[in-house]
C-alpha cells in the first residue's frame, strides 16, 4: 500500500513542478521533432480498491510527429497481477496549439496470474487507441490515452464478475518529458 502512495506522490511532484516552471514567450511549441526523446510515466491508482496500474516508456521520434517507444507495465490488485514488456508507436497531429491529438498501436508480451480463476499464462497483447496531450511547456505534457487491447489468450480478468477474457479497454493518464 505504501508503494502506491509513493507513486502518487512522485507523479504529483512531477506535475506540480511542470506547472510552476516559467514559460519563456507565453506560447507553447510542442517538441515533437525527429530525434527528440521522451520519458513517460503513466497509470491509474485506485486506493479504495487496492488496484495499481503503472506503465513506463522510453521513446524516440523517428520522424516529425512519429514516436517509437519501449514500454513496461505492471497491474496489481488483490485478485490479479500482470506484467507487460513491448513496443508501441504513436503519431501526433501537431498544430498551432498546446493540445496535440495522437493515435497509436502497440504489442506487448504479458504474463498474467490470478489466484481465484486459476489464471497463469503468457500472451501477446495487441493495442490500438488514441488520446490527447496537453503541453504545459515545450517539453512537458500531460496526456490521456484510451486503448482497445486484444490478446492471444485470456489474460484479462473482468473486474465485475472475475471472468477471464481476451480483450479490454484501458484508459491511462500520463506525464511525458521530451528532450533532445
Amino acid at each position: 500500500m505504501s508503494s502506491k502512495w509513493f507513486v502518487m506522490a512522485v507523479a504529483a511532484m512531477m506535475a506540480g513542478s511542470a506547472w510552476a516552471a516559467e514559460k519563456g514567450a507565453g506560447t507553447v511549441t510542442p517538441n515533437l521533432d525527429k530525434g527528440t526523446q521522451v520519458l513517460e510515466g503513466s497509470g491509474v491508482v485506485n486506493v479504495m480498491a487496492d488496484d495499481l496500474q503503472i506503465q513506463l516508456a522510453y521513446g524516440r521520434f523517428v520522424a516529425d510527429g512519429l514516436e517509437v517507444a519501449a514500454i513496461a507495465g505492471l497491474r496489481d490488485n488483490d485478485a490479479f497481477m500482470s506484467t507487460e514488456l513491448g513496443v508501441r508507436t504513436e503519431y501526433n497531429f501537431v498544430g498551432d496549439s498546446a493540445l496535440v491529438p495522437f493515435v497509436g498501436a502497440g504489442v506487448v508480451w504479458a504474463d498474467a496470474e490470478a489466484d481465484d480463476s486459476g489464471l497463469d499464462t503468457d500472451a501477446a497483447v495487441f493495442s490500438v487507441g488514441g488520446g490527447v496531450k496537453f503541453f504545459l511547456r515545450d517539453d512537458v505534457a500531460l496526456a490521456l490515452d484510451g486503448s482497445y487491447l486484444i490478446a492471444t489468450d485470456d489474460v484479462f480478468v473482468d473486474s465485475e464478475d472475475n471472468e477471464l477474457q481476451d480483450d479490454e479497454v484501458r484508459f491511462l493518464f500520463s506525464v511525458r518529458y521530451y528532450f533532445d
